[in-house]
């Protein structure tokens, strides 16, 4: 009988759940680990019904089938385990297993060059998006996580949707409404200069906090996939919602580089095997859910606008593109040459 291990660890400003990956495999070889269950922990900000948090869950059953209940991962949505920040530093330490992370907040964990993707307007749509993700670029970039010597592996992209403005006052159609807004911001230095090149006031804020921040109004909006718009209620104190797109920055799945050390080769076929079909499932079901969340919003009264200038916005952040072009200029010119 294989043997099931758990722990537990202090971190940040709570307790954080470890699984055998996260703590005493520290101390066992990889062949070792096939005598044991090994249990994962998967980190999640999303709640659950929410596409990602199913794409979640999915993995989760992928890795059980495949490996015939020899890996289990376990996945604590809605912030369970704590922020962004710390979810970062808890997959370094090892104290995390997995973690689903924004290419825009994955930027602070990092001097990072998959970062690139995470610049506005970068994508022109859906399809340009999964071409680059799947291209050999894509490949190479996902790969780079590990290598920079960031303690973490990126194992797939996710696809959460564009990311737009919404806000508690008053309508967006155009630039001139974006004047002097204090919109909630996750850490990234990136985001941060996009919002400010747009005329508005970045705040970062926990995500956890930002219901009760647009309620209190200590900030005038945020900005989310339509998905995470719809599933965290925001619309309920910020009905209005604007299709700017002014990012459409990949997720990735992230796991411990400590934890992946651990696995043997065997393990890691599993995982990747996994990993492969989980992308597809993501594929296959972020745009019924994007559909299906503006149904939702419009039956509920919510205000959806398109942009009355579009090319403005463009405009606006090239002072983005300066500031951080000369950087990535490689991969910049590289995701707009792929063809889709």
């Amino acid at each position: 009988m294989r043997k099931r291990i758990r722990i537990t660890v202090a971190f940040g400003i709570g307790i954080v759940l470890l699984g055998v990956m996260g703590g005493c495999t520290t101390k066992q070889n990889a062949s070792e680990l096939s005598e044991v269950k090994v249990i994962l922990r998967y980190g999640e900000v999303n709640p659950e019904g929410h596409i990602i948090t199913n794409t979640a869950h999915y993995f989760a059953d992928r890795v059980k089938e495949l490996s015939q209940g020899h890996i289990e991962v376990e996945v604590y949505s809605s912030g369970q385990l704590g922020e962004e920040t710390q979810y970062y530093q808890a997959l370094k330490m090892g104290a995390l297993d997995l973690y689903r992370g924004n290419i825009a907040s994955i930027s602070e964990a990092g001097d990072l060059e998959i970062s690139a993707l995470a610049l506005p307007y970068i994508f022109r749509n859906r399809d340009h998006f999964w071409a680059v993700c799947n291209s050999e670029l894509g490949n190479r970039l996902l790969g780079s996580v590990q290598e920079a010597g960031s303690q973490m592996v990126g194992l797939c992209y996710l696809d959460e949707g564009p990311r737009n403005f919404f806000v508690t006052e008053k309508p967006i159609k155009n630039l001139a409404d974006m004047k002097d807004l204090r919109i909630r911001v996750m850490p990234s230095e990136m985001l941060e200069d996009t919002v400010r090149a747009l005329g508005a006031i970045p705040v970062p804020t926990a995500y956890a906090e930002l219901y009760t921040s647009l309620e209190s109004g200590s900030v005038n909006g945020g900005e989310n996939p339509i998905i995470s718009y719809y599933s965290n209620r925001f619309y309920k104190v910020a009905p209005y919602y604007v299709k700017d797109g002014h990012s459409y920055a990949p997720s990735v799945i992230l796991m411990s580089e400590i934890t992946w050390k651990r696995f043997s080769e065997e393990d890691k076929e599993i995982i990747r095997e996994a990993i492969r079909i989980t992308e597809e499932f993501n594929k296959r079901e972020i745009e019924k859910a994007d559909k299906e969340a503006y149904k939702k919003l419009e039956d509920a009264g919510v205000m959806i606008t398109e942009l009355e200038d579009p090319e403005d916005w463009s405009h606006a952040v090239e002072i983005v593109y300066k500031k951080y072009g000369p950087k990535y200029m490689d991969v910049i010119e590289a995701v707009r040459n792929i063809e889709y």
